[in-house]
């Protein structure tokens, strides 16, 4: 096997990419980059580490920071919960180890947000420890390069690919090892359409020779997401837009919204569930004065969202009692872009007919 992993490791050095925290041996950007990169490409993941590493160039500014901060500065990156482990962690690593990543793999494992993953990438690549990683990408490549055709879903097929990976692994060299897999994943080893004739592993693929690269790995099917619909009140004043938070557990947590209300089914553009609502929430306004926008669409890991904006004009600034907010807020909306706003919602002020309101209604009170 030491053939095929010096093969890569070679491969690696002429192949990888100019990523921006492999530009130092810190342990810092690697565990700050590992952080942005769950769940997440790294295309999408390269301009919130740039942010993040101008903002916070050491885990000590981290640590200082504010959650707020934190949530704003990770909007329309999902999966908030690892914006809130980034900050639990960075201020238990000065707290508890000096602003030094704990290299026992045991007291890494305890720090909010880092599993047996992320512990051994920042504690190989950063400290060049001897643990192997098993992300999707080195899935993909150990299961085509062995032939593993059982489903990567069960527990058994994770810990028999992950035991080829500690295989493979060159104890001298395991963070280099490790980055050379993941990119081969990420580049060449493809999910649909593998470079297999760009391949350095090719010849000792067996999924390769038994013509099975396609059908390998293999996944059984994930369970329909559920639907879930909500009706979006933007209501605005002059300058100002009508935002509430979220309570600080559960799913978008501490995120800032629009005043939004679950239903059991979808709405119709003209349906006179809208005036019940308003009578019940808002009964400032009538339907005349709503001016509803098209459904809009979010998919997250288990919930495919529809959603359906209503734009309205308020003479006052008017109070909205829910015990579904922490708080609300009169923000600006120019603003805007400062607080946490989810990315749902972030899609109605970037939306075509919202801008067309919003300047039409600029107009007129000028």
């Amino acid at each position: 096997m030491k053939e095929i992993s010096l093969a890569l490791v070679q491969w690696f050095k002429h192949h990888k990419r100019d990523l921006p925290w492999r530009q130092t041996n810190d342990w810092y950007p690697v565990f700050l980059s590992e952080f942005l990169l769950q769940q997440t490409q790294v295309t999408q993941a390269i301009p919130y580490y740039q942010k993040f590493i101008r903002r916070f160039p050491t885990i000590f500014e981290l640590a200082r920071s504010i959650e707020d901060d934190i949530l704003q500065m990770w909007a329309g990156l999902g999966y908030y919960s690892r914006a809130r482990n980034l900050l639990k962690a960075a201020r238990q690593i000065v707290t508890h180890f000096n602003g030094r990543f704990p290299t026992d793999l045991k007291t890494a494992l305890t720090l909010p947000g880092i599993g047996p993953y992320t512990a051994a990438a920042v504690l190989s690549i950063a400290f060049n420890q001897p643990l192997s990683v098993v992300d999707g990408n080195v899935i993909r490549v150990i299961s085509r390069l062995f032939a593993i055709e059982d489903d990567v879903r069960l527990s058994a097929t994770r810990k028999a690919i992950q035991l080829k990976a500690q295989q493979l692994l060159l104890p001298t060299q395991a963070g280099l090892f490790n980055e050379a897999i993941m990119e081969l994943g990420a580049l060449v080893c493809k999910p649909a359409a593998p470079l297999c004739a760009q391949c350095p592993l090719h010849t000792s693929c067996q999924a390769f020779h038994r013509n099975k690269v396609d059908a390998i790995p293999f996944k059984s099917s994930t369970p329909a997401r559920k639907k879930r619909f909500h009706l979006v009140f933007v209501i605005r004043h002059g300058s100002y837009l009508l935002v509430g938070q979220r309570p600080g557990k559960g799913m978008l947590a501490g995120m800032w919204e629009f005043p939004t209300i679950e239903l059991d089914a979808p709405l119709q553009k003209n349906s006179p569930q809208v005036a019940a609502i308003l009578s019940s929430k808002f009964p400032q306004f009538t339907v005349k004065a709503c001016k509803p926008m098209p459904v809009l669409k979010q998919i997250y890991t288990h919930i495919h969202l529809q959603y359906r904006p209503i734009l309205l004009q308020s003479a006052a600034k008017i109070s909205f009692n829910s015990e579904k907010y922490i708080q609300t807020r009169w923000i600006r909306r120019n603003e805007l872009e400062e607080w946490a706003i989810h990315k749902a919602h972030q899609k109605i002020l970037q939306h075509a007919q919202f801008k067309q309101w919003w300047m039409a209604s600029s107009v007129i009170e000028s």
